[in-house]
């Protein structure tokens, strides 16, 4: 099992917890957070845009996200739902609404970003669940902050930094063989309120694709379940159906 470490002066030793512990504790607390309604910043910066605007989202965990977009993506306003199976993207500025299944490649057009629904709900929600998944290979090594867990599913690995007092994910990784980044969510500036720990910024990096991405949070309510799917079009609104 290859190790890679977050700096380059990052100790690692073996550990003697398991992953069935950690899973369980991730999930408990992860599993705190219901819903989310928050504003804040985000910064996108791709070979294909580059932008920095406010955002407004409100989450309904495990399977809804709505966002309202003010500034990037090259837009003025936008307001996106999104739940497992389908999305729908009404763009106000151009007075046009687009529905369709929440495929990557969709949601990659939508979002100007490659990201799955999974990586979207959780840097969005700034929480990690850990699904009930085989792998062909666990591993747990520890440094003085984290317990890192290594994950080998076929040519892919993925590894997580578990923050050793409160048991949140703090930074996650998926990698080829060669150790080469396809996607990691750091999640930062932890705080603590009615037995949650939120992150107030999130990053999302893949290299591959030349893509970051920057959110942070300004104001953030949990578990008020404020989040409504009735989203204002209006009647004069060009629809759009994608496969």
């Amino acid at each position: 099992m290859i190790f890679y470490s977050c700096t380059a002066s990052e100790t690692e030793t073996s550990s003697d917890i398991s992953f069935e512990e950690l899973k369980a504790r991730v999930n408990s607390g992860s599993e705190k957070l219901v819903s989310l309604d928050a504003d804040g910043e985000i910064s996108i910066d791709s070979p294909e845009l580059n932008n920095t605007g406010s955002i407004t989202v409100s989450i309904n965990k495990p399977d809804s996200i709505f966002t309202k977009l003010e500034g990037p993506f090259g837009i003025d306003v936008a307001d996106l739902l999104i739940t497992r199976k389908n999305f729908i993207y009404y763009n106000v500025s151009d007075n046009k609404v687009i529905s369709g299944q929440s495929t990557p490649g969709n949601l990659r057009i939508i979002m100007k970003v490659n990201v799955n629904f999974d990586e979207l709900i959780n840097a969005f929600s700034g929480k990690f669940i850990f699904k009930d998944e085989k792998y062909d290979n666990v591993s747990i090594s520890q440094n003085d902050n984290s317990y890192i867990v290594n994950l080998k599913t076929g040519k892919e690995i993925k590894r997580f930094w578990i923050n050793k007092e409160n048991y949140y994910v703090s930074k996650a990784g998926t990698y080829d063989e060669k150790g080469n980044t396809k996607i990691e969510i750091i999640y930062e500036n932890f705080y603590e309120k009615d037995g949650i720990h939120f992150p107030k910024k999130v990053t999302i990096n893949r290299p591959f694709e030349k893509q970051n991405i920057w959110l942070t949070y300004f104001n953030e309510e949990f578990n008020k379940n404020k989040l409504s799917y009735r989203l204002k079009i209006p009647k004069s609104a060009r629809k759009i159906e994608w496969k």
